[in-house]
This record gives C-alpha cells, structure tokens and sequence, in this order.
C-alpha cells in the first residue's frame, strides 16, 4: 500500500502557507494645507515724511501747539503775510499770477504790514535779553513752517486763492481777516499732524506684533573663551 504522508505534509506546508500574516495597508493621511497669512506690511510716516520727525504737543482740545496758535493781532497779521509769501515762491511756481499777487498785497498793505512789524518786534523787546536773535529765529521758524514739503500740497491748495483775494481788498481791511485766515490755513499741518500721530501708533502696533529677533555678537562669539550651563 503506497504511503499518504507526502500528501499530508503538503497540504500542511499550504495551509500554513495560507494562514501567514499579511502585512497590513497603512493608510496615507494628507495634511491639511495651513494658509499662513502674510506679514502685515510695515506702516509708512504719511505724505513720503520722515520716519522720525518731531511735531508739535496735542492741546486740550483735540488740536496741536502750533506757532499759529495765541498770537497777538499783530502777529497773526504778520504770519498771515509770512504764509501768502511761501504760496507766492513755493505754490504753482511756473504761474507768476501768484508773485504778482503777493506784490499787490505787499503794496495795497504797506502801512499795516509795517506797523505789524513793529508792533511785533516790540513784543520781543518786551521779553528783555537778546530779544533780536530770538525774533529773528522766530521769524525763521514761522517761514519753514508754511514750506514743510509734506504739506505743501494742501497747503497751497489754501493758500493761493486766498492770496488773491486779500491782494484785491482794500487798505485797512486785513485785520478782518487775519485770524480766521491763518486758522484756516494752519490747518492742513494739523490734519498731518494728526495723521502722523496715527502713523505713530500703527508703527508701534506693528512692531510689537513681530517675532523676536535673536542676535549674536560676533566680537563675543569668536573671542569669549566662558563656557556656561545650565
């Protein structure tokens, strides 16, 4: 009788074939995309001014300590006649409508102005020292005041209609409007100044909103010979 044995050990050899352990499929899990917001872009001064300029301290009622503010009658007289000479060299200078302007006024007003002048230097006198040096770099002050580049467009929007206008009033009739036309024309460099104050504080919001920034100093680094734990 022939032997079954070789049968039997290979059906074994192919069940536990069969009953191997198979390797199971590891699923594949896609992270999900992270949309990373971009930096918010660094906040710039207005009107192109520089990043560290000094501007007047706010008042009380929500406006700035300008050198327009508290002047006697004299003064604003002679601020207003400082401001219309900045329009008439600085504002639309290929147009010579506005020199010719201001010489009219220079002219229709000659007596006032001088008074006014007077009147002001009278004021420095009053304030004793070396009241000549101070009014002369007041004076000076007031004239780089009306020329601030960042302002110069507001400003002059002001400026030459109304340079025409009191070059056409009669003598005597200045005084009138002097107050309200410097107040008027003081106000684009509050509205800068008001918007530089916000520049001011978006910068500070941003900067502290950046990541810390860590530094090595090189001399350090390649010439300390301490070595620390901790």
């Amino acid at each position: 009788m022939r032997s079954r044995l070789p049968l039997v050990v290979a059906c074994g050899v192919a069940l536990l074939a069969g009953c191997a352990r198979r390797t199971p499929e590891v699923a594949t899990v896609t992270p999900p995309t992270i949309l990373v917001p971009p930096p918010a872009p660094k906040p710039k001064p207005p009107q192109g001014a520089a990043p560290n300029l000094v501007i007047p301290a706010t008042t009380p009622d929500g406006g700035y300590a300008t050198l327009n503010r508290g002047l006697s009658p004299d003064a604003t007289l002679w601020h207003l006649r400082a401001a219309l000479n900045v329009a008439a060299l600085q504002c639309n200078i290929g147009d010579p409508a506005g020199v010719a302007a201001y010489n009219r006024l220079l002219k229709v007003h000659a007596t006032r102005f001088a008074a006014a002048f007077k009147a002001l230097e009278a004021e420095y006198k009053r304030g004793g020292g070396d009241w000549q040096d101070r009014f002369d770099d007041a004076m000076t002050r007031v004239y780089n005041y009306f020329a601030q580049p960042p302002v110069r467009d507001a400003f002059c929007a002001r400026a030459l209609p109304m340079l025409t206008q009191v070059a056409d009033m009669p003598a005597g009739g200045l005084d009138a409007v002097a107050a309200p036309n410097i107040e008027a024309l003081d106000q684009p460099f509050v509205d800068f100044y008001r918007a530089y104050d916000r520049y001011r504080a978006d910068l500070s919001t941003w900067t502290a909103a950046q990541p810390p920034v860590l530094t090595v100093d090189p001399q350090i680094l390649t010439t300390s010979t301490d070595v620390t734990a901790h």
